[in-house]
């Protein structure tokens, strides 16, 4: 990969390359445990020495558990190590408690058969044992039995079977569920998806403006007759003031006079009448029509909102300037991001710090010639990107872009940097998402953090965000939701694994835990089996690799309550979200709180991943990447409680769009993780 002066994006995700790029930050671990000590293994008790009354000492059965390796030695244990080359003893624990009627066992013994562990991978056996475990109320044997039956292993696909063994483990009175078909390429799909939204926006666009011309007609046709009328109740009382004149001076005055004043007031009271009708009717139809137009432009925020870009550059036989960053604003009475690159002084971008990035792109079909900012040339690199760097000394600094190519055709881009008192932490009431936080007292559990940034790679090449990432994270759910805080930056191997180990020691099922790892991923082709790499791994060789199935085996033997992944990475092995209960939208608050309560009781294992097997983007010349950029933003918009599916919905939609304007596809992914434990529920964000 070719890096030009910090401009081109970054990646991050399921990819390593480059060579050794010096020392990292973090130390040699001085405990003598290997890493190996902290994975976890199928671990066989010895049995228990207990005496019956004064003279009788037995031993129990031997007793299995899933623990870590050191943790099973410790305890006298019998086990195989993790990844070596037999798993048939993981079979000969689980299979005797399985067939004694131990849930548990089952619903391992099942999982053992599907992965194909020891034994050939056998899903019709994995389905009967899961079977067993579900029939007697084990919510994640039901998981595992309804992801079969939606992918037809073991068992014939029926969509119907598997929303009810979802149903099953979601209890009664949980939230709905719906099959999710996962598209073949769905970073596609969401180019589709925004493709049809800007569509729709443009043509709520056209009826707004067909309705705004319809209202000033109207308003003009309603100032007419209110004129007329005003003339007609003038006339009228002039008439009828000669009518008393007329009455009063009965000597002077003849009879067919009188008559005829009479009836001209008549017929200007019918014809004022009719106005004052008119009129009312005119009001009315203006009513309905500024109606229809605030809900065409509250139509059009939802649409904006969702695709975070409106418009694509118009046709010009010169250059074209289009601007990346920072994101602009339309100075209109809704301020909507937009990108149209015809010049206007109403291009605003808001700022909140003393210096402002701006990096952009020249369409130039003859090539650029020259290209200046604010008068100083910039460099224009690879793909006719460029960079620069604005001082904001006022409260609105003007930013003039100047583009001329080979054939001598001169573009200009002007916008205005205007400083922002909002900081990016209190967002507008508007920009809120989730609920208000309810006013009953609800007790959601304890909420702990283990977060991840890894930027100095020993081996692989750097990385440039991903610490700062980890320290905003951090920061935000410290400070606004209250989350007891494990920062990791630049941690090696071990460090990671000690970490993953010691929150599965020391939480317990009151507790809810997220994980957020920042850092380079890698994915094997061959078994479809993820990775994350710590600062000492080094390419093509995996020994210092974390691998997502170890990773889910530790959440796996984890008490909590709720756990998320959230990973600007890959993360291989989860299954689709049809196992997701939905909190469908147009449901009233009091539902969701509700729906929201019954979740926090459920045993949820999510994961969220800034991208699928894709690279995912570093920097684009922000301080954070892609993905970590609207995290952040909707953890800060957060109105109260959040659940995991809607923050991945309106995330979803703001990093594709954002990823869109360097021409990359990246599309995160939010489901439950395979073979961790998932039952049911979602993860809540739950201000403090």
């Amino acid at each position: 990969m070719l890096v030009l002066l910090l401009v081109l994006p970054m990646y991050s995700g399921c990819a390593t390359d480059g060579a050794p790029r010096g020392d990292a930050a973090g130390k040699a671990p001085q405990a003598v445990l290997k890493a190996d000590d902290l994975l976890i293994v199928d671990c066989l008790l010895p049995g228990q020495i207990r005496q019956l009354g004064t003279g009788l000492t037995y031993v129990t059965a031997r007793r299995a558990v899933k623990t870590s390796a050191r943790d099973c030695a410790i305890r006298g244990g019998e086990y195989v190590a993790f990844d070596r080359a037999s798993y048939a003893t993981a079979l000969k624990i689980w299979l005797p408690l399985a067939e004694k009627g131990d849930v548990e066992a089952q619903s391992y013994v099942g999982e053992i058969y599907e992965k194909g562990l020891g034994v050939p991978p056998d899903p019709a056996k994995a389905a009967e044992w899961y079977r067993r475990a579900a029939d007697k109320g084990y919510a994640r044997a039901s998981i595992n039995l309804g992801s079969l039956y939606e992918r037809g292993e073991g068992v014939p696909e029926d969509p119907n079977q598997a929303l009810s063994q979802y149903r099953r483990a979601a209890g009664p009175n949980g939230p709905p569920f719906k099959i999710v078909l996962p598209g073949r390429d769905e970073s596609e799909q969401m180019r589709k998806e925004i493709a049809e939204l800007r569509k729709q926006l443009a043509e709520k666009q056209t009826q707004l403006e067909r309705s705004q011309r319809e209202l000033e007609n109207l308003r003009r046709s309603l100032e007419q007759r209110r004129g007329e009328v005003e003339g007609e109740r003038r006339t009228l009382t002039q008439l009828r003031k000669d009518l008393e004149n007329e009455r009063a001076n009965a000597q002077s005055s003849t009879p067919s006079r009188i008559r005829d004043l009479e009836k001209s007031i008549a017929e200007r009271e019918a014809r004022l009448e009719a106005k004052d009708r008119e009129i009312g009717g005119l009001r009315a139809q203006l009513t309905r029509l500024e109606s229809d137009s605030a809900a065409q432009r509250d139509q059009m925020a939802v649409l904006r909102k969702q695709t975070a870009d409106a418009g694509q550059p118009s046709a010009n036989t010169g250059p074209e300037i289009e601007l990346i960053e920072p994101e602009l604003t339309v100075a209109t009475r809704d301020i909507q991001p937009t990108r149209v690159p015809v010049p206007t002084t109403d291009r605003v971008a808001l700022a909140t710090s003393d210096r402002v990035t701006v990096i952009g792109r020249v369409h130039a079909p003859r090539g650029v010639a020259s290209l200046t900012v604010n008068g100083s040339d910039a460099r224009v690199v690879s793909a006719n990107v460029f960079k620069t760097q604005i001082d904001v000394k006022q409260p609105q600094e003007r930013v003039r872009i100047v583009a001329v190519d080979r054939g001598g055709h001169k573009a200009t881009f002007d916008f205005v940097i205007r400083r922002s008192e909002r900081t990016a932490a209190q967002p507008d009431r508007d920009d809120r998402v989730g609920i208000p936080r309810p006013r009953q007292r609800m007790n959601f559990g304890n909420y702990h953090a283990l977060v991840i940034g890894i930027n100095d790679y020993k081996y692989v090449r750097q990385l440039r965000t991903a610490v700062n990432d980890a320290k905003e994270v951090a920061r935000v759910l410290e400070k606004d939701y209250g989350f007891r805080v494990t920062l990791l930056l630049n941690s090696t191997h071990y460090e990671l694994l000690s970490a993953l180990n010691d929150m599965r020691q020391r939480l317990t099922e009151k507790d809810n835990l997220l994980i957020y790892y920042a850092g380079h991923g890698e994915l094997d082709q061959r078994n479809q089996r993820g990775h994350w790499l710590p600062i000492d791994a080094e390419p093509n060789n995996p020994a210092r690799w974390i691998s997502n199935v170890a990773i889910t085996d530790i959440l796996n033997a984890m008490t909590v309550q709720q756990l998320l992944v959230v990973a600007d990475s890959c993360y291989a092995g989860t299954l689709t979200r049809s196992a997701l209960g939905r909190l469908e939208g147009g449901i009233s608050e009091e539902e969701q709180i509700r729906l929201m309560q019954i979740m926090a009781q459920k045993r949820s294992r999510m994961v969220m991943t800034s991208g699928g097997v894709e690279p995912v983007i570093d920097d684009v010349g922000a301080s954070h990447s892609v993905f970590a950029l609207s995290f952040i933003a909707l953890l800060r918009a957060n109105a109260g409680v959040l659940a995991g599916q809607e923050m991945f919905q309106l995330l979803r939609f703001r990093v594709t769009a954002r990823a869109d304007r360097v021409d990359m596809r990246q599309v995160p992914e939010y489901a439950p993780i395979k073979f961790a434990g998932h039952e049911s529920g979602d993860f809540l964000f739950v201000r403090r």
